[in-house]
């Protein structure tokens, strides 16, 4: 395609989900990758509740959890001892308490041959040569697989190149930050583990750094440690017998039978000074990368890709006005400053090694372990569920504990009649905007207010709003019009969306909150003139 909509450059998981988006919202695009096929030695593993929704929307998730291994802990271990263990079977309102594990070019696989089954080739071995802006779009320089040339214009171009990003480099934004002085080592290995195959382990001691994570597979395990440096101060080759040495690091008694190819690689902690250029965006590890801790950095680029799809896809279908992907950069540069910064600070207190503040650390994490809602926390924020876009200029309102910018909760509904509990995320538009509507009991202006709502809806955003009920209440079910969808929650999961009375959520196709506050149709209609544009 010599003029796509949008030219995604790198076809990692971020740039494959951006594509798997677009293409779904009807976006005519173009994916180039300067790899011939996907790399099978990569750090990421490991994916969170937050990203498994995301991959769910996409029609992906259950191949992801068929071939995955679930993960139900995450352990902190500190000089032989476990500190501090994260569960996330704690999460109710997902449906996915847990981690999946699985190799990263097999994620990948998998977004490629659903992209292949629904006609979006994947263009390898293409490098981009060069960008020129036009009145209309960015004409990108391809070098080809024969080493030919080739010019495509497009609209819009993402770099979802990595953390060598030639987009980046192109436009002359500052990558800022450090490289860590711990060298790591990376393999995938067969390990007689005497621990649960649901629990992956992070533990520390005067030596280092050492991570066991398990993979899909009879005793497969990722390792990821920091590298053994010998007595004249250099980094030692890995091999069999070096990880299991440093396997030691663990405190655990465990044999490492056999080992895939080694990798070695150094982290950094960085994060691009702004994430757009006029029609060119960064998303993923062209953006920002950091330290593994927490298996955050895939999830993150992910969820980049998901916020940036809707918003270019409502804009080019001309249902929302440009000024919307001004959003982007408000909302995915603070989020990303915040895992860089949290990963940074956890990443630096399991290596203190001697530093005498390591007896602090250690203090800390036996307290959180005995604070059940700090462990209810952390899992919330490590599962990136916690991710909200509060206060910036696209959400605006609160109801009760939700704000504008947090994740709208996915909790079961049980709805008393079909006897089928339903997740509410999968009862919401999946393309256009959610109006939802919350009665905790029968209100006598409901059907007007209903009513009035609909009509609006159609007559000013055809297509891009659709209205939904959701009520305790049988009564209220009988009041609305046919073809306003209800959802009963007899069980009452739910009642934070309407414990503090009628309300109204504009749920945003990604699944965040937009709007939140008095189902007033004046203020609804006011709030959707600012997101999107008028029939």
């Amino acid at each position: 395609m010599p003029h796509p909509q949008v030219l995604i450059v790198g076809a990692g998981p971020t740039g494959l989900v951006l594509a798997a988006q677009l293409n779904r919202l009807g976006v005519d695009i173009r994916i180039i990758d300067k790899h011939a096929a996907p790399l099978e030695l990569t750090k990421s593993a490991a994916l969170h509740a937050r990203t498994l929704e995301h991959l769910r929307d996409l029609g992906v998730a259950d191949g992801i959890l068929a071939e995955g291994q679930r993960v139900d802990v995450l352990t902190l271990r500190t000089s032989h001892r476990d500190r501090l263990s994260v569960d996330f079977r704690v999460l109710d309102d997902t449906a996915y308490p847990h981690i999946v594990d699985i190799p990263q070019y097999r994620t990948e696989q998998i977004l490629i041959d659903h992209l292949t089954r629904h006609g979006v080739a994947l263009h390898r071995s293409t490098t981009l040569a060069g960008l020129t802006p036009t009145d209309s779009g960015v004409t990108a320089t391809l070098t080809t697989p024969d080493g030919g040339t080739e010019t495509v214009t497009a609209r819009w171009i993402v770099g979802c190149d990595g953390a060598h990003s030639r987009v980046r480099d192109l436009l002359g934004i500052d990558f800022d930050g450090s490289t860590y002085s711990d060298p790591w080592v990376l393999c995938d290995a067969v390990v007689d583990w005497p621990l649960p195959r649901n629990e992956m382990t992070f533990s520390s001691d005067g030596s280092g750094i050492y991570g066991v994570f398990p993979l899909p597979g009879r005793r497969r395990f990722r390792l990821a440690y920091t590298q053994t440096i010998d007595a004249t101060g250099r980094p030692v080759p890995p091999t069999l017998d070096d990880a299991q040495a440093a396997l030691s690091r663990t405190g655990i008694p465990a044999t490492i039978e056999s080992t895939d190819q080694f990798w070695t690689f150094n982290l950094s902690r960085r994060q691009a000074t702004t994430y757009r250029k006029g029609r060119l965006f960064l998303a993923g590890d062209a953006g920002h990368v950091h330290t593994p801790f927490g298996g955050q950095g895939l999830n993150l680029g992910m969820a980049d890709a998901i916020n940036l799809g809707w918003k270019l896809a409502a804009v080019i279908a001309g249902r929302a006005p440009t000024a919307l992907l001004d959003s982007y950069q408000a909302e995915r540069h603070r989020i990303g400053r915040q895992v860089v910064t949290f990963t940074h600070l956890g990443a630096e207190a399991m290596l203190l090694r001697g530093d005498p503040r390591r007896h602090l650390r250690d203090i800390v994490l036996t307290g959180l372990q005995a604070s059940a809602p700090a462990r209810r926390l952390l899992a919330h924020r490590l599962s990136q569920l916690g991710h909200s876009y509060r206060g910036t200029a696209g959400v605006t309102g609160r109801m009760g504990g939700l704000h504008g910018g947090d994740r709208l909760p996915d909790p079961t509904l049980f709805d008393g009649i079909t006897h089928r509990p339903q997740r509410l995320h999968d009862l919401l538009a999946t393309d256009p905007h959610t109006l939802l509507l919350t009665a905790p009991k029968p209100d006598a202006t409901l059907t007007t207010r209903i009513n009035g709502l609909a009509d609006a809806l159609a007559r000013r955003w055809p297509g891009a709003v659709e209205l939904r009920l959701l009520t305790p209440a049988w009564q209220v079910a009988q009041t609305a019009r046919a073809q306003v969808p209800v959802l009963l929650d007899r069980g009452r999961n739910a009642q934070k969306l309407y414990d503090a009375g009628a309300a109204a959520f504009v749920i945003r196709p990604d699944r965040h909150i937009g709007y939140a506050g008095s189902p007033e149709p004046s203020r609804i209609e006011q709030y959707l003139s600012t997101v999107l544009t008028k029939a």
